[in-house]
């Protein structure tokens, strides 16, 4: 006689395993996963990081930075030809600002003044993509490194930003003398520098000039007088570390008055959605799922701003993994959005590549991105990679994407039916119906609950899972006897986080111990000892969580004790 209540106890576990392959299918419908074609370009004739990148006059340009040894350079290159032309700058302007004028021409200003990313300068000029010539032309009111500026229609150009001094609105009028305009309620570092009007704009940021997050985030205007966003209570803007301009950002029309701009920005969990600005309103573009935080291959850690393709509707924000070596670009497709209809996400992705730098990538005139040069690991020894995303011929790529989707489901849906027919005819022997009754008895499929959270937690403590710097949810199910999706949804549902942000928090926890207690312990043995894989990974994750680097952490600590 048939023994039904294990064969109905097999049907509800195969039930619930397509179910999740139904909820990661819907997601990836929602935003599916698209392989990137990218081709290598020559190399950089110098390694650099903290340049200028640009599309100008159709040309790939790179202004400054620096080079080997973290030294400012006085070079640019432009691509032409299959091949980079090397040009020499008037001034070295290392994560200084640079801003694509209505003329055609280029302002280049500021940076460090010394190598190690040490000071700031008063130096301004101006580079003509035609003739391909830098000409020193004037000075800043203020000497500035991470400063940024836009552009009105009066031609006049807002500078705001600073880094270890002081910040104030500047003007640049077309004079040899920049003059100026008003103080700002918050000194920041790479503020956004937006147009609401005309001859009106605003500066924000979310931190200081030491790059320490701002505790309450506040608007300046040009025009008016500061105000604060409700916005900013619950999401705050990311941290940018590269030269760019805010124009790159831009997604309204100024014919009609439109001054539009979309940016990143993350909450207090390190999830990150998209903001919109219009004139001086702020809210959350409407987007068909959240922006992932995942990927099939482990976490995705996004940089920079997003670049908008206007041309085509679209947005995009750059990411890797935590290697630095596969390349991640979320598609926003923000053009779709109207009342009752949000933007559709797509996350594009490339295979690991080598000497993949950490820098800001620019958006080319055929809608496809290049990302040049960079870092790795530190800023000693920056890159001179080239390469070429192509993103301009993939609009119904992901049409064809949930196709495959739906194709996968359902032979994942006659896999399961074969599976349950050879339990059918397996019931015949009692031995054999007992014996799988017993197995089937201890798979782990009970509901999300404390119980499994408490498990997780007691792996993290007792064992230090964390110290390994390639952990993966897969490590913690195989330990645990479940399955990646109860780990990751129940992390999710009690702990309100990805599993990478809960595993960093250990991380992170374990580096304050050890930088308490072993104060002469070098930095770099502390990242290397906490289960991080790298010190970029370890600096931006230590301030998400702190709000300090970890050597602030250490001296407060100190101080307390």
């Amino acid at each position: 006689m048939m023994n039904w209540t294990f064969f109905t106890r097999c049907f509800c576990l195969t039930m619930v395993m397509v179910q999740s392959t139904l909820l990661v299918g819907r997601a990836t419908l929602l935003c599916p996963e698209i392989k990137l074609q990218v081709d290598r370009l020559p190399d950089l004739h110098i390694p650099r990081a903290g340049h200028a990148v640009v599309c100008a006059n159709g040309e790939i340009t790179v202004i400054g930075g620096h080079t080997s040894g973290f030294v400012p350079t006085a070079t640019a290159e432009y691509f032409r030809d299959g091949k980079w032309h090397l040009l020499n700058t008037v001034y070295a302007h290392d994560q200084g600002f640079f801003l694509p004028m209505e003329s055609g021409n280029i302002i280049v200003s500021g940076g460090h003044e010394q190598p190690l990313g040490i000071g700031q300068t008063f130096t301004m000029e101006r580079y003509d993509p035609v003739a391909h010539v830098f000409t020193g032309f004037g000075c800043l009111e203020k000497r500035r490194a991470m400063a940024e500026a836009v552009e009105l229609d009066s031609g006049k150009v807002i500078i705001s930003g600073n880094w270890y001094y002081d910040d104030c609105m500047e003007c640049y009028d077309g004079s040899r003398q920049c003059q100026y305009v008003k103080e700002v309620s918050k000194a920041r570092s790479y503020p956004y520098v937006f147009r609401v009007a005309k001859d009106d704009a605003i500066v924000f940021g979310a931190y200081d000039l030491h790059g320490v997050p701002i505790d309450s985030i506040i608007v300046d205007r040009l025009k008016g007088t500061p105000f604060r966003v409700p916005l900013f209570d619950t999401w705050r803007p990311t941290h940018i570390q590269w030269p760019f301009y805010s124009e790159v950002c831009f997604i309204g029309d100024k014919t009609k008055n439109d001054y539009s701009y979309l940016f990143p920005v993350t909450d207090s969990l390190g999830q990150w959605a998209v903001a919109q600005v219009r004139g001086t309103q702020f809210s959350i573009l409407p987007t068909k799922c959240p922006v992932p935080m995942e990927s099939s291959w482990g976490s995705v850690y996004y940089h920079h701003v997003i670049l908008a393709d206007r041309q085509n509707g679209r947005a995009y924000l750059f990411g890797t993994d935590k290697d630095y070596s596969r390349l991640y670009v979320l598609c926003i497709d923000y053009a779709h959005v109207k009342e009752s209809e949000a933007a559709p996400l797509s996350l594009y992705y490339t295979d690991p590549l080598p000497n993949v730098g950490f820098a800001m990538p620019v958006l080319t005139d055929e809608g496809d991105l290049i990302i040049i040069g960079g870092t790795r690991d530190n800023n000693y020894e920056p890159l001179a990679t080239a390469l070429l995303l192509h993103l301009g011929n993939h609009a119904a790529a992901p049409r064809q994407v949930m196709t495959l989707w739906m194709w996968l489901l359902v032979a994942a849906l006659i896999l399961c039916g074969g599976g349950l027919a050879i339990v059918y005819l397996r019931q015949r022997n009692r031995n054999t119906i007992t014996k799988n009754a017993e197995i089937a008895g201890s798979i782990d499929t009970a509901p999300i609950d404390d119980a499994l959270m408490k498990r997780i937690c007691q792996l993290m403590e007792e064992e230090h899972l964390f110290l390994n710097n390639e952990l993966k949810v897969a490590d913690v199910a195989a330990k645990l006897g479940t399955n990646s999706t109860y780990i990751s949804a129940t992390i999710n549902s009690l702990k309100g986080c990805a599993f990478s942000q809960f595993v960093n928090g250990y991380r992170v926890e374990f580096a304050k111990q050890l930088l308490s207690y072993n104060p002469n312990k070098k930095i770099s043995e502390v990242w290397a000892s906490s289960g991080f894989a790298n010190e970029t990974s370890f600096f931006r994750t230590f301030k998400t969580f702190t709000g300090m680097t970890p050597s602030e952490w250490r001296a407060k600590s100190t101080d307390n004790s």
